[in-house]
């Protein structure tokens, strides 16, 4: 095979391990939350921090992974991270004890932290810049597809055979990808080492001094912060205990908003290029529609409306979530080429420590008040837990859109800003 379709295979075989690795992301806990409340015997705060105990080291990694993808390649991060991930992945079914949960939780994410920048890395040298932002959409909506599969279908199995038999699935599945990964990694060439990539400070640094930059940061952690809370904590919780829908029914809705946000990312790079490659109009959008949608959220638990038609504005929150495709390249746009690198690395890292810290902070709010158990056992909390985590949500969609607004455009050029 040829070296060149070679390496189209090994991204393929990446995208399948992105892929699963958005499953655990998006499961854990959020779409069986209520069965693990119940299996594991544990608090709200200790739930969410399944999810937390995967997002923190995740997020950290971002850091790191840049600097280890601009000296050693992508294809070399990802044999050793993946590998992590496997192991993880494969520990957390066998875990009984809360400490064995966060471990391998932990490991999992620090393994799952080297797939997105690595890929990224791949598909750059593998593309043209015209072609960059549409093939980084189509890898980014392989990870959405993982958020898909983790509602509704992974719902309907965890009741077929249980968590545990299906995470230990999803673990086997994650092995036999890679192992096909490193066998077909040994007939690519590799880049050559280049020992002068290494951690330095003072380009993180000088990444953090552009004032654009840290909007561009903020805005995508919040934004995304905000929607994948809602996704895989405490959104399908919510609609069961507030709004009275059943668990099949809401994993159906939030399958539907796994969809909706994975098109509005090939959507918005589809329209960007079309509309002569603007930027900063649908970072906008989506900033304004945070605060339509948590400000409505909120009027209905302020006045105790518990109607299904909830679900509509969460739908409408997925649509302007997935901006990846939008944001990653106003980076490298805006961003020397030597420092481009750690910016997005900066970026996702405030993102994914934004989804961790909501991921906490949520769990918190949601036990201020104490919940009631259910006839069959199952612990609802009421509407005062979640007009505090949707008033605090709503207060966040403001800086959120403030930093979209600071943006300045780039027509797909390279521009020199603060």
């Amino acid at each position: 095979m040829h070296r060149y379709h070679l390496r189209v295979v090994l991204i393929i075989l990446a995208t399948g391990l992105y892929f699963l690795a958005n499953i655990q992301r998006v499961a854990i806990p959020g779409a069986i939350f209520s069965i693990l409340q119940q299996d594991l015997g544990a608090s709200a705060p200790a739930i969410t921090a399944l999810g937390s105990s995967f997002m923190y080291i995740y997020a950290c990694c971002q850091l790191i992974t840049g600097v280890l993808v601009g000296r050693y390649g992508g294809i070399r991060v990802m044999l050793v991270g993946a590998l992590f991930f496997c192991l993880g992945s494969f520990i957390f079914p066998y875990s009984s004890s809360m400490p064995w949960l966060y471990f391998s939780r932990a490991l999992a994410g620090l393994g799952a932290s080297s797939l997105y920048l690595s890929l990224v890395k791949e598909i750059k040298h593998s593309s043209s810049d015209k072609n960059f932002s549409i093939l980084l959409s189509f890898m980014v909506l392989s990870g959405f597809c993982g958020g898909i599969v983790a509602n509704a279908p992974f719902v309907a199995c965890v009741e077929m055979i249980g968590w545990r038999r299906l995470m230990l699935v999803i673990a086997l599945l994650s092995m036999a990808l890679y192992a096909l990964f490193a066998l077909c990694s040994r007939g690519v060439r590799k880049p050559p080492v280049r020992p002068e990539s290494r951690f330095n400070l003072a380009d993180f640094i000088g990444v953090f001094r552009g004032r654009h930059n840290l909007h561009v940061c903020t805005f995508s952690g919040v934004n995304f912060g905000m929607y994948y809370v809602i996704q895989t904590v405490i959104g399908k919780k919510f609609i069961e205990d507030y709004c009275g829908i059943s668990s099949n029914h809401a994993a159906l809705i939030f399958s539907l908003m796994a969809i909706l946000s994975a098109l509005s990312g090939l959507t918005f790079a589809t329209l960007s290029r079309m509309l002569g490659n603007r930027r900063c109009l649908f970072l906008r959008i989506a900033g304004v529609m945070g605060i339509i949608d948590f400000s409505i959220i909120v009027l209905h638990l302020v006045m105790d409306w518990r109607s299904p038609y909830l679900v509509v504005f969460f739908c409408l929150l997925a649509l302007t979530a997935s901006t990846a495709a939008i944001t990653v390249p106003l980076m490298h746009e805006t961003n020397d080429p030597d420092k481009a690198g750690s910016a997005v690395s900066i970026m996702n890292f405030a993102t994914f420590i934004s989804v961790a810290i909501l991921g906490n902070a949520v769990g918190y709010l949601m036990n201020l008040y104490a919940p009631l158990r259910d006839a069959s056992g199952v612990l609802v909390y009421s509407r005062a837990s979640y007009l505090a985590v949707f008033l605090a949500l709503l207060a966040l969609s403001f800086f959120s859109a403030y930093s979209s607004w600071r943006l300045q455009e780039t027509m797909g050029k390279r521009r020199k800003v603060q």
